[in-house]
């Protein structure tokens, strides 16, 4: 990745983020730079109030931005967004700025905003809004090794999903192991997944659920996530993570979600949604509903396998290519947020 690469992808502390913004540089096919931003308290403050700034940045993060300044810019969600905007005033306006999730800032701040129905991102010319996120599950061959593994175990492979808790959602132990022993008496081998959110606890009472049998629970990446997403026969996903079920549903394969509880933040912004008084900032039951009433997913008891009439990923990326061509509907180019 060249000091003067086109792209620049601005990195932060989540590997499911980074791996959406990693995918959508791969598939752009251009030579692109990763920058791991590190940032100072400062970053607690909201974008709009920042601007374009790297005043929330490390010292060693700020020195990483510097000339020659790339033709666009990748970033995620809220925080590296005034980072973002100060690129492209430092650049002189002409580096472009692609933005994926929420930067709960006006979208007219960027060139391209990529998104999904759990923000409330309102819709522009210049946002895209996708029935789905972008999948980081390439597909790749497993190893000698990891087929060698893979092939021992009976079938059907029926892949579990597991992320963690969130401020209005919570996974509880009991009923994630609940579903990973109904899953386990339908036969064939459950090998369940967790990712850097999953609780301990939660880790406990699934391989408790699993325990004395060929069953698997994947701990240290082996085999690899795409690689088992690949080889599932079905696929369940607990529905906090927009990411993983994204991941699931471009598999092809059937999917079904295991549904989370409501935290007491999470009871008390949807009972005002309720009276009308606004809705969440994250509304991560409406992402996976819409899955739902699509057809690409399914429930516990009944895994379903849908269409997507085009994968999220070409749509994302045939959008940012419209734009570094100079086809994109015009924006405003604004340096601070509005």
């Amino acid at each position: 990745m060249s000091e003067g690469a086109a792209v620049w992808v601005l990195l932060g502390q989540r590997t499911g983020d980074n791996n959406q913004l990693l995918r959508l540089a791969n598939e752009l096919g251009l030579p692109f730079r990763t920058i791991g931003l590190r940032y100072n308290r400062l970053h607690l403050l909201p974008p709009r109030v920042l601007g374009a700034s790297l005043a929330s940045l490390s010292p060693a993060s700020r020195r990483e931005i510097a000339p020659p300044w790339p033709k666009l810019v990748l970033g995620i969600g809220h925080r590296s967004v005034p980072v973002a905007l100060a690129i492209r005033a430092m650049s002189g306006g002409t580096a472009k700025l692609v933005r994926l999730g929420n930067p709960r800032v006006a979208p007219s701040n960027f060139d391209l905003v990529v998104t999904t129905p759990q923000y409330s991102v309102p819709d522009a010319p210049n946002v895209l809004q996708l029935p789905l996120g972008v999948s980081t599950a390439a597909r790749i061959a497993p190893t000698r090794e990891e087929a060698e593994v893979l092939g021992k175990l009976p079938r059907p492979h029926r892949l579990v999903l597991i992320g963690g808790d969130t401020f209005m959602w919570s996974l509880r132990p009991r009923r994630v192991a609940k579903a990973t022993a109904m899953l386990r008496e339908r036969g064939g081998t459950v090998i369940a997944v967790t990712s850097g959110r999953t609780s301990k606890r939660v880790t406990e009472a699934v391989a408790s659920a699993l325990h004395g049998s060929e069953h698997a629970l994947v701990r240290r990446g082996f085999p690899r996530y795409a690689v088992l997403v690949g080889d599932a026969d079905e696929i369940f996903v607990t529905a906090d993570s927009a990411a993983m079920v994204s991941d699931a549903i471009a598999s092809g394969k059937p999917v079904g979600l295991i549904e989370p509880h409501k935290t007491f933040p999470g009871r008390f912004f949807y009972a005002l949604n309720k009276l009308g008084i606004g809705l969440p900032v994250r509304d991560i039951r409406r992402f996976w509903k819409g899955a739902q009433q699509l057809g690409l997913a399914g429930t516990l008891d009944h895994a379903t396998a849908g269409t997507v009439a085009e994968d999220s990923v070409a749509r994302a990326v045939s959008a940012v290519r419209a734009l570094l061509d100079g086809q994109a509907a015009s924006a405003s180019r604004a340096s601070q947020p509005r």
